[in-house]
């Protein structure tokens, strides 16, 4: 592909229920805010995460096939479409999230419903090898009485910054379990694990780090908090620095946090409400790592249950899963606030946004 910074690729993972086909993609224009070709890329069952590595032209998603869940690899085509490599499958429910090693050597998955983690090796052509890890999370969820809280469920894996463990978020267990990770033989150690615990009943979903690495931040899905923690890679430390709720004061019904993303420059976090459907934009301070409100803004539908930056930083794209819609906020690098551009688009049961520029 031509390298084009004025132009972002954007897929669209979704839920197959209704009219959607699976994955979908559509170019975005940053200079005249257009947005051209949408088009179902590819056809599968419940695509409902993508990640993409623009420097091979591959894309990874989750998949169910029957009575199998697993994770099927493509090749992206010049026209954005999508070229099927091959499928690794279990049996069971597919998994919820995924993610990439720096290298792309590996593919992480981890599985809410059957609250595992799997090691998938990437091979020299892309396609998917046998797994080198499977760990499966246990116990009945005794003593958590929050919903969902029954059962361990795996909801988020992704490589500390050194890559050396992988940090992995249970909403069922309220934990966050850093496995020791062997990027040589792509396996993660169980017994050495360091294992942090988050506020009984608060379902934390998914993690991010700081740019600098000195920070990492959860959005906790039950009750909408977003915590703070200070982070020392080389003595695997870790320190609770501060809990901020992230829904409208105003807001009393029923809500569930979703996604969290850092703006590229580090200046900015923000996290998506699916019930009060806003997004949150907390400033970071850069010593402590700590957040100060900044501001809400409406999602324009319902259910933002993921959205991403383009790696630029100037724009964020939200799916809103209950209203079948596309939003395109513009993004100001120096306040973090969010301006909604006039370029909506209507794609079914949205649920994940991966972005490249061109």
């Amino acid at each position: 592909m031509s390298t084009n910074n004025n132009k972002s690729i954007v897929y669209v993972g979704t839920y197959t229920y209704g009219d959607s086909k699976g994955i979908y993609s559509f170019e975005f224009n940053h200079k005249n805010h257009e947005v051209n070709n949408l088009q179902p890329v590819a056809t599968l069952a419940h695509p409902t995460y993508v990640i993409t590595c623009k420097e091979k032209n591959l894309l990874y998603s989750v998949l169910k096939q029957q009575d199998f869940g697993g994770v099927r690899a493509f090749k992206i085509n010049n026209d954005n479409t999508l070229f099927e490599l091959n499928t690794v499958l279990d049996e069971g429910k597919s998994p919820c999230h995924l993610s990439f090693d720096n290298d792309y050597k590996y593919v992480f998955a981890g599985n809410y419903h059957e609250a595992t983690i799997t090691v998938l090796p990437i091979k020299e052509d892309g396609t998917l090898a046998a797994p080198t890890s499977v760990i499966r999370h246990t116990g009945d969820g005794s003593g958590v009485v929050a919903e969902r809280q029954e059962k361990p469920h795996v909801h988020y894996c992704y490589l500390t910054p050194s890559e050396k463990h992988l940090a992995v978020v249970d909403l069922g267990r309220d934990t966050i379990t850093f496995y020791p990770f062997d990027k040589s033989t792509g396996i993660l150690d169980e017994h050495n694990k360091k294992v942090i615990h988050s506020q009984p009943g608060s379902g934390p979903r998914h993690l991010i780090f700081h740019s600098d690495f000195k920070f990492f931040y959860v959005i906790n899905e039950l009750n909408a908090n977003v915590d703070v923690y200070n982070y020392d890679d080389h003595e695997l430390s870790v320190t609770k620095l501060q809990t901020i709720n992230s829904l409208p004061k105003d807001y009393e019904g029923h809500n569930l946090g979703a996604a969290i993303r850092v703006s590229p420059n580090g200046k900015f976090l923000y996290t998506s409400n699916r019930g009060s459907d806003t997004i949150s934009i907390f400033a970071i301070d850069s010593s402590s790592g700590l957040l100060t409100f900044v501001d809400y803004i409406s999602t324009f539908g319902e259910g933002p249950r993921d959205f991403s930056f383009d790696p630029s930083g100037n724009f964020l794209i939200v799916a809103n899963q209950n209203t079948n819609s596309i939003i395109i906020y513009k993004a100001n690098p120096d306040t973090g606030l969010l301006e909604k551009l006039e370029c909506d688009l209507e794609v079914p049961n949205p649920v994940c946004i991966s972005i490249t520029n061109e």
